[in-house]
């Protein structure tokens, strides 16, 4: 029987409505007693529960720490993991693990609901169990899934190839530059070609995180020459239009030329939630090329931000910083 430790983070699926009718956060006992079905399972649950339960929104790097530190605290009692976490900061969770963890050689399944759990229509019941099922998968006693994953609404995703879509369809995660990894219907497939294999021979746990990361998206009208360079910024992450494309106008060149000679590296990533950046496609990149400016290739926009933050969080030098941002660490980008 595989031993799974199930890690509870909060989120809305074990939400219930508190005495001013909002969603709060209650204990597992109360989410487990909704869910007779878990016991049906041929799995060893433990269950892990953080100090305080929160809604996703209020996430921190401190929080992915904290669950960087629990996985390692279990890492050789149990087979796999599922952690329990809100939607809307699920990407950047899934997206830290599998940058923090370097190694891995077990499964570490994050999945959630749009509706709690005990209202009527819920999908909290079948994604819990299938994630459960997902992480309890093996071959020979070793686990089929070795990397860090979402799952959601009969869908095995890469976690750091997914991000949130919707917030009202259950069918609230998507993958548009990597397919999935596995579906659950009537029978539970994994494209085993597909998953990500470590070259690391054992697991590594950093427990460090620089969040000195800025974000500008580029819109029609945005005042370049007004826009400030923030004193704590290591890194700008550039939103671009298309595949990469932005102003080719002396405002943007000189906003530019304040973040290299602030010590910022650049990163050129995209609006576009499908496709790659393209350096040099169009004549409008042209004012980009004339910095060192780094791609972010076909990563979503949360892998990239919390990329940057792991690596900074290394205490790289630029050079450093660049080379490893540019390579694939667990799978982030072609």
């Amino acid at each position: 029987m595989r031993k799974i430790c199930l890690i509870y983070t909060g989120g809305t699926i074990g939400m219930k409505q508190n005495p001013n009718g909002k969603l709060a956060p209650v204990d597992f006992d109360q989410l487990r007693a909704s869910i007779p079905s878990l016991d049906l399972l041929p799995i060893q649950l433990e269950v892990n529960t953080v100090a305080h339960p929160v809604d996703s929104s209020e996430m921190q790097p401190e929080g992915w720490i904290d669950l960087v530190e629990r996985i390692e605290a279990n890492y050789d009692a149990f087979d796999g993991f599922v952690i329990l976490h809100g939607t809307d900061t699920m990407a950047y969770t899934a997206s830290a693990l599998s940058f923090m963890i370097q190694g891995l050689k077990k499964p570490i399944i994050i999945t959630g609901s749009q509706l709690p759990v005990g209202v009527l229509r819920t999908d909290a019941t079948e994604n819990l169990l299938s994630a459960l099922e997902f992480a309890a998968m093996e071959r020979n006693g070793v686990p089929l899934i070795q990397e860090v994953c979402i799952y959601f609404e009969y869908k095995l995703y890469r976690g750091n190839r997914a991000y949130k879509r919707s917030s009202n369809e259950f069918n609230a995660f998507s993958s548009p530059n990597y397919p999935a990894l596995g579906e659950s219907g009537v029978r539970m497939t994994v494209n085993e070609e597909l998953l990500w294999k470590t070259p690391t021979h054992a697991a590594t746990f950093q427990k460090s995180i620089d969040a000195a990361v800025g974000v500008v998206t580029l819109y029609p009208g945005l005042q370049f020459d007004q826009l400030p360079v923030l004193q704590d910024w290591k890194v700008l992450l550039l939103r671009t239009f298309g595949a990469g494309n932005a102003p080719n106008s002396p405002a943007f060149i000189e906003f530019l030329s304040r973040c290299e000679k602030s010590g910022v590296q650049i990163i050129n990533t995209s609006q576009c939630v499908s496709g790659r950046i393209v350096p040099g496609l169009y004549d409008s990149s042209s004012a980009i090329e004339r910095f060192n400016v780094l791609s972010a290739s076909d990563m979503t926009f949360e892998s990239a931000l919390v990329k940057s933050m792991v690596l900074l969080g290394q205490g790289l030098s630029q050079n450093e910083f660049a080379v490893k941002f540019s390579a694939s660490i667990a799978g982030e980008c072609a």
